[in-house]
């Protein structure tokens, strides 16, 4: 049996082209609202922030057991995580019900995040990072946000009938899936309390003890709840949806994800011998077929199926402009090309393990491209005629408020962005020059 690879250089890849290119099609849609615009914009830049944070730790994947000095790979890999925290905590402010209307908040939106975000990458190089998963914190307000959106709007829709409903009760779905998804796969861990053992287990094979200091260890308990309550919240909420109004995709991506959850439970239960050898002896492996599950479950979730999520979010509620001729054709090539990318990796995976030979995966490869190919024109078509900015609900509702802004002040927040982004650079580059 083959090694399985990282999908950690395809997760780069993948986040960093469709960073670039949803704000660069969000630049060629002026006609947006104020929502779409700025969580189209946040949205770019978290992908963008996540992807160079990716390709940084996979430099460090590369190069692991070289001589090569990975310091700035490092700094770089977790500042560029930290910021896009920053960034996912902001976003659920302003995207998909904005908690936040009055223009003088969405003006200083830009400097928060940069400011916030310094203020971290500075505090958390000086303390090399021991206390990196403290930050996670930063997530509780914008999940009740989201939560309470998703519980508002789908009560609306089901006791109410409002159809139009769905559309925001659904982004507030898809967003908590993006923003939590790992931490969902370990509801079952979290709600028998074992993941504290794998907490342990990794902060002895990391060899600093970072995860046994009391404030990281409470920022990862904080996440792996949060994910807990949005897997239990949401299958009731889609249980309740489909004894009224049917089964939807939605609702079968959430029971996907409690079944993936339920058994990764049992099988972390199962190899707790394992986990808590470190403890005693030595850290023994995990067994194979362990690795391979969540390599196919929790690993491709946050790495391969993420990037597409958001995707579909910008395009399924027009949050770009898809169907101008300007951003068609460049709107098509990223689709398809996302949607292959992730499927190659995936028939690459199969093949590490399977015994599978390069003939037919190629064959099935082969297959694939000829499929997205020949749908992807109906794709495309379907995924126009549903989308519809959620801005069109809220107006409807008369919840939105119109500030006084013009494009130029929107945009500021990308050149926040930009200029946040070289800093970060500069700064890991010299800190690692000097220590």
């Amino acid at each position: 049996m083959a090694e399985l690879e990282s999908m950690t250089p395809v997760a780069a890849i993948v986040c960093i082209l469709l960073g670039c290119t949803s704000l660069l099609l969000l630049k060629r849609s002026p006609n947006r609202g104020w929502i779409d615009q700025m969580g189209g914009m946040m949205l770019g830049w978290i992908i963008l922030f996540t992807g160079l944070s990716y390709a940084a730790k996979a430099v460090r994947e590369a190069f692991e057991d070289s001589s090569v000095d990975l310091d700035f790979f490092r700094y770089s890999q977790n500042s560029f995580f930290l910021v896009s925290t920053i960034l996912g905590a902001s976003f659920t402010f302003f995207y998909p019900y904005p908690i936040l209307q009055k223009s003088s908040r969405i003006k200083t939106a830009p400097y928060f995040v940069s400011v916030l975000s310094l203020v971290l990458i500075v505090s958390m190089l000086l303390l090399d990072y021991k206390y990196i998963g403290t930050t996670k914190i930063v997530y509780i307000p914008g999940f009740i946000v989201l939560i309470s959106v998703y519980f508002r709007f789908l009560t609306d829709e089901i006791k109410n009938g409002d159809e139009t409903a769905r559309r925001l009760s659904f982004a507030a779905g898809l967003i908590i899936i993006a923003l939590h998804g790992a931490e969902m796969t370990w509801w079952l861990a979290q709600l028998i309390s074992i993941n504290d053992e794998f907490i342990g287990r990794s902060a002895i094979e990391s060899g600093v003890g970072d995860f046994s200091r009391i404030p990281t260890w409470i920022g990862y308990n904080v996440m792996t709840t949060i994910g807990a309550v949005a897997t239990l919240t949401l299958a009731a909420g889609e249980t309740w949806r489909a004894q009224v109004k049917g089964v939807s995709g939605f609702t079968i991506i959430t029971y996907l994800i409690l079944g993936v959850g339920l058994i990764s439970g049992i099988a972390d239960y199962a190899v707790l011998d394992i986990v808590n050898s470190c403890m005693y002896t030595v850290c023994n492996e995990f067994p194979e077929s362990y690795s391979i599950w969540y390599t196919f479950t929790t690993d491709a979730l946050v790495l391969l199926f993420t990037p597409l999520i958001s995707m579909y979010v910008l395009l399924n509620f027009d949050v770009i402009d898809s169907g101008s001729e300007e951003n068609r054709w460049l709107t098509r090539i990223i689709v398809i090309l996302m949607l292959l990318i992730v499927s190659s990796t995936m028939i690459e995976l199969l093949q590490s393990f399977l015994p599978v030979s390069q003939m037919i995966s190629s064959a099935i490869l082969a297959m694939v491209v000829a499929i997205f190919i020949g749908w992807e024109e109906r794709i495309m078509q379907k995924l126009i005629e549903q989308g519809e900015s959620i801005s069109k609900k809220l107006s409807s509702l008369k919840e939105i408020h119109e500030p006084e802004l013009d494009a130029s002040e929107l945009e500021s927040f990308s050149k926040a962005m930009g200029a946040l982004l070289v800093f970060t650079v500069v700064l890991c580059f010299l800190y690692s020059s000097i220590t």
